[in-house]
């Protein structure tokens, strides 16, 4: 196996648990079932947001693989990362699902607070 397709099945796994961890925070926010399943869903997208913010805002994974492509960070393009996302939807994941994590994660909060 080589290292790209490593890193390439360890951004596809990332990217499966950060998605479905919508489901428990968004569950408790919808029925105030489930906190302890929320606390844990939030680790991953929380890493995945402390790794966003260390890289001003670029994936860490995504500069790995264009460094073992060796293509430029100032280059538009985009190095497949992600083993079965188009190249169109990936260019469009971070600014869209920040948004519907942000959404869900407030949404939960609330319901942790006004549960106080």
């Amino acid at each position: 196996m080589s290292p790209l397709f490593l890193l390439q099945l360890v951004h596809t796994i990332v990217f499966i648990v950060c998605i479905a961890s919508l489901l428990p925070i968004g569950w408790y926010a919808a029925s105030g079932h489930g906190a302890v399943w929320a606390i844990w869903a939030l680790l991953p997208p929380v890493g995945v947001f402390l790794g966003l913010v260390l890289n001003r805002g670029r994936c860490i994974l995504q500069t790995l693989a264009r460094r073992m492509r060796g293509v430029e960070e100032t280059d538009p393009h985009w190095v497949r990362d992600i083993l079965f996302l188009p190249e169109s939807w990936a260019l469009r994941v971070v600014p869209v699902m920040v948004p519907v994590f942000l959404l869900v994660i407030v949404a939960s909060a609330s319901r942790a607070i006004a549960s106080l």
